[in-house]
Parts: C-alpha cells; sequence; structure tokens
C-alpha cells in the first residue's frame, strides 16, 4: 500500500514537471488573406484610437525597427512569428506604465515581452499554457493577455496564476478587433492623475458578447 503511494506521488511529480516544461516557439505564417485582415483591423483600431481616446493614442510607442523585429525573432529560436511581428511593427509598446489599452492590459514593447518570458521559464511549476506564450498586454500584477507562440495557429488568452483555466480570446485579428469595439463604445476615459479608466459594467457586456461569438461563430 505504501508503496503504491509512494510511486502515485512520483508520478504526479512527473507528470506536473513534464506538463510546465517550456516548449520552443513554432513558426507561424499567415495566408495573404489573414495578413490583409489584421492589417486592416489594426489600421480600424488606429483610426479608433485616435479619434475615441486620443489620451491612449498619444502614448503609443513607434512601430518597432527592423533591429528589434530581428531580436525578437533571434529570441524565439530564430522562427517567424508573422502575426507577432505585425502587432509590433503597428506599435512596439506604449510610452508609459499607466497607459491600458483595455482593463488589465498594458502594451509591452518587444524587450519587456522578452523579459517577462524569460523571468517565467525560471518560475518553477508555472502553468505549461503560460511558458509556450509571450505576454502581449500586461495588467500591472504580473497577469495579463498572451499569444500561444508553440502553435503554428496561436491564439491570444487571458492569463492569471492563480486561475488553472486561461481564457480564450481567439486569433490576433480577432483580438486586435476586439481593442476595437472597446473603444469605438467610448469605454475608456481619461483621470485626473493621466491613468486610463473604463467603463467596466459596460466593458463586460462587450467582451461577453464578443467572448460569446468566438464559441458561436
Amino acid at each position: 500500500m505504501k508503496t503504491a503511494i509512494v510511486l502515485a506521488l512520483l508520478l504526479s511529480i512527473a507528470l506536473v514537471a513534464t506538463g510546465c516544461r517550456r516548449q520552443d516557439a513554432v513558426g507561424s505564417t499567415m495566408s495573404d488573406k489573414q495578413q490583409n485582415a489584421l492589417n486592416a483591423n489594426l489600421a480600424k483600431l488606429e483610426d479608433t484610437l485616435r479619434d475615441k481616446s486620443p489620451f491612449i493614442f498619444a502614448k503609443l510607442a513607434p512601430s518597432a525597427t527592423n533591429e528589434e523585429l530581428a531580436t525578437l525573432q533571434s529570441e524565439l529560436g530564430g522562427v517567424q512569428i508573422q502575426g507577432l511581428e505585425l502587432w509590433y511593427g503597428w506599435h512596439n509598446g506604449c510610452t508609459d506604465r499607466g497607459t491600458d489599452i483595455l482593463p488589465l492590459g498594458r502594451m509591452l514593447s518587444i524587450a519587456e515581452a522578452l523579459e517577462d518570458r524569460k523571468m517565467t521559464q525560471g518560475i518553477p511549476f508555472v502553468d505549461a499554457k503560460r511558458k509556450n506564450a509571450l505576454k502581449i498586454l500586461e495588467d500591472g500584477a504580473g497577469d495579463g493577455f498572451f499569444l500561444d507562440i508553440a502553435s503554428a495557429n496561436p491564439r491570444v488568452f487571458y492569463h492569471m496564476l492563480e486561475d488553472p483555466d486561461p481564457r480564450d480570446y481567439g486569433t490576433l485579428q480577432e483580438f486586435v478587433a476586439f481593442i476595437r469595439d472597446v473603444h469605438a463604445a467610448g469605454l475608456a476615459t481619461k483621470k485626473e492623475n493621466g491613468m486610463v479608466a473604463f467603463d467596466l459594467d459596460r466593458y463586460q457586456k462587450v467582451e461577453a458578447d464578443y467572448l460569446q461569438k468566438l464559441q458561436n461563430p
């Protein structure tokens, strides 16, 4: 009986360790149709932020340089993740730490995202899904929105360390359209201290509708 318990415990530990091992990033290219859809959604988001949330638009950093994109590719094992490069080719993060583009979501630069990923790899027993991803939006407490870069068809998800069930937010082009919908609805305002506030009740309705459409397209 004792032997069986010990064996079960050892097996459980082995499974946890295996499940939490980081996988290498996987190259991911997009069809012309997918590229056009993502670029179109990024352009619409750009216009919407400029019109509806200019206080956020003003804080967006410039596009990533070729050198920064080369660093991204190198640090991810030399593979190209085309959607991620288009995302950073739009804007490479933001210029301060107090400007969220979504509730619990400040845009990270390539350097910030890579540093976060490196730190995550050194934390034992972090969820495997998180280890195999790159954080693109930070919630200020270490969690946020991630892109699964260990998949040939990467998707965005929201993850909290204490939550065993990360929430799927669709493809990057779908996620960008969701961000646009949030700002098109006028849900963001600028507080006196310069930080961004969102109408959370209305945001939750927009978010729920979006997630429902993802499940039932």
